[in-house]
């Protein structure tokens, strides 16, 4: 989550430090409609902000309106760069008293809702994506870097005030010049991005990393606060030259400037340690060597039909690959492996283990497994993993994580789903979803917004099934590995799971509101009718596993705010309630 971090950071210093410097400098100059209608437009931002949310990520062109909005942007820096390089006035009055007051209020209000929400819109987009998939860390990622640019702004807006005249012109000017051409750039490359320039694909990838998201481009906008401090101390440590009782006088504010740069050292070290406190209470001892009570193995349990799963448990196995019996009724009857997963999958004698590794900030892989849970391999993934699946003959599998669009190449900037197919012997990537062929009503049809997850394998392993959503709708699509393409079949259908005999799918279907949306369903693969599994009335996140032809199992929460979670078996035709089949176990795994 460290890119979030470092990106969510970077936007909100973009947006809240020119809001700073421009009031810091109405109130130098006694502007006192624009400081008003400043203030106006950060109560503003706030509504704009999730319309503006709202509307951008509905949008089809939102490198355009990236581009429109850098490009405002941009007049508007270059305005105040104009203004704060014609230095402070020598007198209080200002132009603004010739003008209308209430129209000067209004356009300064509009100007700082613009600055701000360009940003905002964006790191909203993020924050819902995050809560809406229950995922903590993308939201202490997201939540951290917003509170850390605020406090940056705070301290400049603190400093700012306490500047000699001289001082703070200096840091006035240097930070016009900076956001000007930082603005300038990020105009530049969207504008590249959107197509609207002469070469655009070369332009847009020779500013990509120096663009927002780029390597160096989510760095920049620190030397916004940085150089112009810099800019003050060096205006202040040139006026003690020439007289030493200026100096005097003067040193307690260098004092305040030398404080204000080592609190923002301190404010980063407590960004680091929140994020760590945070993450800490999942982490897990592994201290204890007996990882499998007396008298259980791998081995043993893998002679007869079994279930592979993670570990829900809080004790030493917690979210450790494990082993039951479809026997088992509780933890005592269980073998856990040496690593830890999100999620499992596994056939044929070979499987994989979605991991995250949480420290301050997470990473996360994927570990290859054989018949005894032994790891064979490890492949860095990009991305927080959510779904994952292997053939059933164990020479294809499937990895979905959740990953920032500007990083995967996306127009737009909200959580992105990437899907990867790879050999399970080798591990080498088979082939990107999205660089698949899509078909609709026997027609080629692509769009930016596209988004694969879900992947269930047929017999064969070249044929399979996955969700892919674009403009809001979840299509189920059947995909031909070999040719690379895929085609819709029907809407409304997520987290397909393929049965045994091949000839229907169980899925979530969403059918209410963002606090209880979807409904277990199953799908007929020669009529494309379904029915509802009556079982299980609840919404639940999940992809489900066939426990046979006629039952299938999934995992549920204890609470919303439970790390522990059961395995759940509900019968397709309704003849019996829903059940825990497995406690203390979530990514169920049925092999026989």
């Amino acid at each position: 989550m460290y890119d979030l971090f470092t990106r969510t950071t970077s936007q909100g210093l973009q947006a809240f430090l020119p809001i700073v410097f421009c009031l810091a400098w109405f109130r130098r100059t006694g502007d006192l409609a624009p400081a008003t209608g400043t203030k106006w437009g950060i109560v503003a931002a706030l509504p704009a902000t999730a319309a503006a949310a709202y509307w951008f990520q509905a949008s089809n062109r939102q490198a355009l309106w990236e581009a429109s909005l850098a490009t405002l942007a941009l007049a508007l820096a270059i305005w105040f760069a104009r203004r704060v390089w014609q230095g402070l006035p020598s007198s209080l009055i200002t132009d603004a008293e010739s003008r209308p007051r209430q129209a000067y209020r209004l356009a300064f209000a509009s100007a700082a809702a613009l600055i701000i929400v360009r940003q905002t819109m964006e790191i909203a987009i993020v924050f819902a994506a995050a809560l809406q998939l229950r995922a903590l860390d993308p939201l202490v990622a997201v939540t951290s870097g917003v509170a850390l640019s605020l406090a940056v702004t705070a301290l400049w807006w603190s400093i700012g005030r306490r500047l000699p005249d001289a001082a703070f012109g200096q840091a006035a000017r240097v930070f016009a010049a900076l956001f000007v051409g930082q603005v300038a750039l990020y105009a530049f490359h969207e504008s590249a991005e959107a197509g609207l320039l002469p070469w655009s694909e070369v332009l847009h990838a020779a500013t990509e990393p120096y663009g927002p998201d780029g390597v160096y481009g989510r760095y920049v906008s620190a030397l916004l606060f940085v150089i112009p401090l810099a800019g003050a101390v060096a205006t202040l440590l040139k006026g003690r030259l020439p007289q030493r009782a200026v100096a005097l006088r003067r040193r307690p504010t260098v004092r305040v400037v030398l404080k204000s740069a080592v609190g923002v050292a301190v404010l980063i070290a407590v960004g680091v340690a929140v994020v760590k406190t945070t993450t800490a209470d999942r982490a897990v001892s592994y201290g204890s060597t007996r990882l499998t009570p007396p008298g259980r193995d791998v081995a043993t349990i893998a002679l007869s039909p079994h279930l592979l799963f993670r570990h829900t448990a809080i004790d030493q196995n917690y979210s450790r690959l494990s082993v039951a019996s479809l026997e088992a009724h509780g933890s005592d009857e269980r073998a856990a492996a040496a690593f830890t997963c999100e999620r499992v999958a596994y056939a044929a004698g070979r499987g994989i283990c979605l991991d995250a590794n949480r420290g301050v900030f997470t990473t996360y892989k994927a570990v290859l497994f054989d018949r005894m849970l032994k790891a064979t391999r490890t492949i860095k993934l990009e991305g927080s993993p959510t779904r994952t699946r292997v053939s059933s003959d164990g020479r294809v599998g499937a990895i979905t994580v959740f990953v920032t669009g500007q990083a995967h190449g996306y127009t737009g900037s909200s959580f992105s789903t990437k899907t990867t197919i790879l050999d399970m012997a080798t591990g080498d990537e088979l082939g990107d979803l999205e660089q698949f062929t899509a078909w609709r009503n026997g027609a080629r049809f692509k769009a930016a917004d596209f988004n694969f997850w879900g992947v269930t394998f047929g017999r064969d392993s070249n044929v399979f099934y996955a969700t892919l959503k674009t403009s809001g709708t979840a299509f189920l699509v059947q995909g031909d590995l070999a040719l690379r393409k895929v085609t819709v079949l029907r809407e409304n259908v997520e987290c397909p799971s393929l049965s045994p005999d091949n000839r229907r799918i169980a899925f979530k279907k969403k059918v209410g509101g963002n606090l209880s949306p979807w409904r277990f369903y199953v799908l007929d693969l020669a009529t494309l009718s379904d029915r509802p599994i009556e079982a299980e009335a609840r919404s639940i996140d999940d992809q489900i596993e066939w426990l046979d032809d006629n039952h299938v199992l999934y995992g549920v929460p204890r609470s919303s705010q439970s790390a522990m979670r059961d395995v759940w078996v509900a019968p397709l035709d309704g003849s019996d309630p829903a059940r825990v089949f497995l406690p203390e176990a979530e990514s169920p795994i049925v092999v026989r």
